[in-house]
């Protein structure tokens, strides 16, 4: 890799990661807002974005992350599995990962699909499953966060 490609390799990384991690801490915080605002707003509108703005910068970001983070990784000849730190952080996304495939994206379905206009089941339903997303999605952050700590202290063994 040209020494000038760096530098801008290095960005594009950490801007993936801004627009990955400040996606996932915005959406559970504008969506705890919607969702107490239910009774009076769609809240389908809200599980829609969260969709949305999942498939752009969440996915998005971390396609952008993972791959710019292997391209620095090989341009500075580190080894992806024998480095700690790097090893550290991609086992802390696929932990992440994990929680967002199997809880957050099934609840997030359910969210988008129960009407709640006059219906008390189908609003004892959302409120399970936004639990159950709310709870897992603040849970999953934690690697991220720890995955993001490994990148800047590269700790050791």
């Amino acid at each position: 890799m040209p020494p000038a490609l760096f530098p801008l390799l290095k960005t594009v990384h950490v801007v993936a990661a801004v627009l990955f991690l400040g996606n996932v801490v915005v959406t559970g915080v504008w969506a705890a807002v919607c969702f107490r605002a239910r009774a009076t707003h769609d809240f389908r509108l809200a599980a829609r974005a969260i969709v949305v703005t999942d498939w752009l910068f969440t996915l998005g970001g971390a396609v952008v992350l993972v791959s710019s983070g292997i391209a620095l990784a090989v341009a500075r000849g580190l080894p992806l599995w024998d480095t700690p730190w790097i090893r550290n952080a991609v086992v802390a996304l696929v932990i992440s990962t994990l929680a967002w495939l199997i809880v957050l994206v099934p609840a997030q379905r359910e969210m988008l699909h129960l009407d709640i206009t006059n219906d008390v089941a189908s609003d004892q339903r959302l409120v399970r499953a936004f639990r159950r997303w709310n709870i897992t999605g603040w849970a999953a952050t934690v690697p991220l966060i720890y995955a993001i700590w490994c990148m800047v202290a590269k700790p050791g063994p």
